[in-house]
């Protein structure tokens, strides 16, 4: 059977370790490859990504219901590699790198900084605009879903579903409005990451 993401969160907050081994066994390898790309040593690499589930488990509890599992992994990792890569730098442990190993790490440090945070930033803008079209009423979710995932132009809307283009106009108008309501708080917190991120 099939479980949905809802249903796996409540299963692990309520610590269902069949649910729990299921999630390790179905992420860990794409996350030891996704660490490995930064920290580039198999055992530390293994060390981030066991971090990683250890803190799904300790923070399971405090888990939204709605909580993206893949992108609550990535980040932890992602936050677990930058850690470990500015605790060499504070502990000066380039000295036993070679002077290439020593630019590598420091290139994958900024990518990670940089390119990891606009993909996870990019799939969680992805996920909420999701779920803010699935709140739209009927009409105007399928209007919006015409002119936004079937590219098709006003006109084309209106011929097909026999209504008038300023009828498409408002709903179109409509959607958007629910979707900037939706949003803004996210674009609020994303405005202070981004700030302290590159400042």
């Amino acid at each position: 059977m099939l479980l949905t993401e809802t249903i796996l969160i409540k299963l692990l907050k309520d610590g269902n370790q069949d649910v729990y081994r299921s999630i390790y066994e179905k992420y860990f390898g794409s996350l030891f490859i996704f660490a490995k790309e930064y920290v580039q040593e198999d055992e530390v690499a293994k060390e981030m990504v066991q971090d990683t589930f250890l803190k799904l488990w300790e923070k399971r509890t405090s888990l939204d219901n709605d909580t993206n599992i893949q992108s609550f992994l990535y980040r932890i990792t992602r936050n677990n590699c930058l850690n470990y890569i500015k605790h060499l730098k504070v502990q000066q442990k380039y000295h036993n790198f070679s002077k290439s190993k020593q630019i590598e790490t420091e290139l994958n440090f900024t990518a990670l900084n940089h390119e990891s945070l606009e993909k996870l930033i990019s799939a969680e803008l992805e996920e909420k605009i999701n779920k803010a079209v699935l709140s739209l009423p009927p009409r105007c979710k399928q209007i919006f879903e015409f002119s936004r995932n079937d590219e098709k132009k006003y006109r084309e809307i209106a011929d097909e579903l026999n209504i008038s283009i300023k009828t498409v106009e408002n709903q179109i108008q409509k959607a958007l409005n629910k979707l900037r309501q939706h949003l803004s708080e996210f674009m609020t917190l994303l405005l202070i990451i981004l700030t302290t991120f590159f400042n």
